[in-house]
């Protein structure tokens, strides 16, 4: 990159180069960080998901899912894809499977750019596998195996407190819940955060077992946990940490009959690298916690069917009285 020489007689100050007084150089910049907006989108089954890394990727995509090879518009929609805009971040599918043990529960898919073949845009065909989630309950959490692209990553949800810890690294995070509203259950909210050192964890002293600790504070004795306390919202201020780092958040779409409908959006701080609306720019720690804002989508999913169940059976039983 070329620098214009300043010109004499303005007023421009040029630092003095630190070599010249013996002075260590500075440490290297960083880019800066920014809050990037992920939005999660169901279709009319609300088996499957979709992660875009923003809004505008959603728009696109779902614009270009409309045009065929002849459209004025097809060039640029080709462009864009082969840079890998417009174009989910990933995809996750719901798997039945009933068991003891590890048993499949979510698969995770990429969708790759397909240059090669001009004369289409993106298909389901060009989706790669790069993971899944295996699931296992315990007595007072479940367990949610992450592997994603070679790296597996250790979830645990408590069953009887309102937190989601896992760990990225050295980074322990936690995922907590808001109490949903009496009117709208199916309204929630979680906060992220990177817990301090000196905050407990359900993934802390964790061996090659993948299980939490039988010693971890955070689960309490047995009894606690078979005959489980319900918690309030001053519960809350005890599990959080000042370093809030991001949210994921339910949204209410009113569209109807459409296979890509926003129903929530993660939210988190990222360092801008690159385009935000390519998925190529997206950092592997970013696309984790995105798998796992995945997870507790599909966990409020399953939350939300079986209220409706219980909502159907005691309508189905009043009528019949």
């Amino acid at each position: 990159m070329d620098f214009k020489q300043p010109v004499q007689g303005q007023n421009t100050y040029m630092p003095p180069s630190p070599a010249l007084y013996g002075q260590p150089p500075p440490p290297p910049s960083y880019p800066p960080m920014v809050l990037q907006e992920f939005v999660i989108a169901n279709g009319i089954t609300d088996r499957n998901l979709k992660a875009f890394p923003s809004e505008t990727s959603m728009r696109m995509y779902k614009e270009y899912n409309k045009l065929s090879k002849h459209h004025l518009d097809f060039p640029r929609a080709k462009s864009n894809q082969n840079a890998s805009i417009g174009l989910p971040l990933v995809i996750s599918k719901r798997c039945l499977s009933i068991g003891l043990g590890d048993t499949s529960y979510l698969r995770f898919f990429e969708c790759v750019p397909a240059p090669e073949a001009r004369d289409r845009l993106y298909d389901k065909v060009d989706n790669r596998h790069i993971g899944e989630v295996l699931r296992r309950k315990f007595i007072g959490y479940t367990r949610y195996r992450l592997q994603l692209k070679g790296v597996e990553t250790v979830v645990f949800a408590h069953l009887r407190l309102p937190i989601v810890d896992l760990r990225i690294n050295d980074e322990r995070f936690r995922f907590v819940k808001a109490i949903s509203p009496v009117l709208n259950p199916d309204r929630f909210l979680y906060d992220l955060y990177l817990l301090a050192p000196d905050q407990v964890s359900l993934v802390d002293n964790m061996d090659s077992s993948r299980k939490v600790h039988k010693s971890n504070l955070l689960l309490g004795g047995l009894l606690h946990n078979i005959f489980p306390i319900r918690w309030c919202s001053r519960d809350r201020s005890k599990y959080i940490s000042p370093h809030k780092c991001g949210s994921f958040d339910y949204y209410r779409s009113w569209e109807m009959f459409t296979r890509t409908k926003k129903c929530s959006v993660f939210s988190m701080y990222t360092y801008a690298v690159g385009n935000v609306d390519a998925t190529a720019a997206v950092e592997f720690r970013s696309l984790i916690l995105v798998a796992v804002s995945l997870i507790l989508q599909s966990i409020e999913d399953d939350l939300h069917l079986a209220r409706t169940a219980r909502r159907n059976s005691n309508t189905t039983t009043n009528n019949v009285h």
